[in-house]
């Protein structure tokens, strides 16, 4: 029989944090195509893992009944879980019993393992829409740190800002922004993160942003923590969220973006939240122009039929 604790003690990979150092370096030495938005480079994904897997493990996505660590810290569910990769060998031919358990965190209709967006398409957002140094651009839902680190390795030099109410992530962003700037070799005043709500409005933002750009929560179709500063707790109704919520954040990016500015938005219609339509109403509404629409790959559950669709306006 498997032992349980030791599946729990080695389900994170462990990153050697020299080796974590020189694929920073040789992603911010590589040169992308940015007039694609494939992914280039898949070892940088291993330093976000580093950082933020942990924190992604205790979220959960309405695509699964369970987050990573419900079933990691349940034994009843841990052994469903193993038994249900065992009866699939076909499907889970990873090497290790832990491997298999994070494809099944990916794959399974059990685990609503949340998705982190890739650094490398972020970066050639960047780069695609913004191609000038020392842009300032504003990320208004922080996440695991992909876009952050997708600015801070661009050759552009952009300055980043982000806003995110969570607590612990605010300071794991921290901890994640001084590593960069360690390893580049850079002054840290390059990233500031601010721990608020992106409904919040920030005075000194006014006219400063170049380019905008997130991945916002859906409502509560993902939960990354039950603190009392989340949208879903605060709006517990999909129209007091798009009222409340999504409406002041549209508004304060209008504000905040410089004339012929960028705002760029990362959405999901899912089978419960049209949130595409509504976005694009209260965008028009504030002044904004719609450029275009793109199609982007992004990692997603096999049986997932929503697009993700790149939303790219003008001020």
């Amino acid at each position: 029989m498997v032992d349980l604790d030791i599946i729990r003690d080695s389900i994170n990979i462990q990153y050697d944090e020299k080796e974590l150092e020189t694929i920073l370096l040789q992603f911010c030495n590589q040169p992308l195509n940015h007039d694609n938005f494939y992914i280039q480079n898949r070892s940088i994904s291993k330093v976000l893992a580093y950082f933020f897997n942990d924190l992604i493990y205790k979220a959960k996505s309405k695509n699964g009944r369970y987050s990573p660590n419900e079933i990691l810290y349940d034994d009843k569910l841990l052994r469903q879980a193993l038994d249900y990769i065992g009866k699939h060998p076909n499907f889970y031919a990873q090497k290790s019993p832990e491997a298999n358990l994070r494809d099944f965190f990916y794959s399974s209709s059990m685990c609503g393992k949340v998705t982190n967006f890739n650094p490398v398409i972020a970066r050639k957002i960047f780069e695609h829409y913004m191609p000038c140094e020392n842009a300032t651009i504003f990320d208004y839902s922080c996440g695991f740190g992909s876009r952050m680190l997708g600015a801070l390795t661009s050759p552009y030099k952009y300055r980043y800002v982000g806003v995110d109410p969570y607590r612990e992530l605010y300071y794991r962003l921290l901890q994640f922004s001084n590593w960069i700037s360690t390893v580049l070799g850079e002054d840290e005043s390059r990233a500031q993160i601010i721990n608020q709500g992106a409904e919040q409005f920030i005075d000194s933002l006014v006219g400063q942003v170049d380019l905008s750009f997130s991945s916002p929560p859906y409502f509560n179709y993902e939960i990354y923590t039950d603190e009392p500063t989340q949208a879903y707790i605060m709006w517990p109704t999909y129209e007091e969220f798009v009222k409340k919520f999504v409406s002041p954040l549209i508004q304060n990016l209008y504000a905040y973006t410089k004339p012929n500015g960028i705002h760029i938005v990362n959405l999901e219609d899912t089978k419960r939240i049209k949130m595409i339509d509504d976005w694009l109403r209260i965008a028009y509404e504030v002044g904004f122009k719609l450029v275009e629409k793109r199609e982007i790959e992004t990692l997603k559950r096999k049986s997932t039929k929503n697009k993700n669709l790149l939303l790219v306006m003008e001020k």
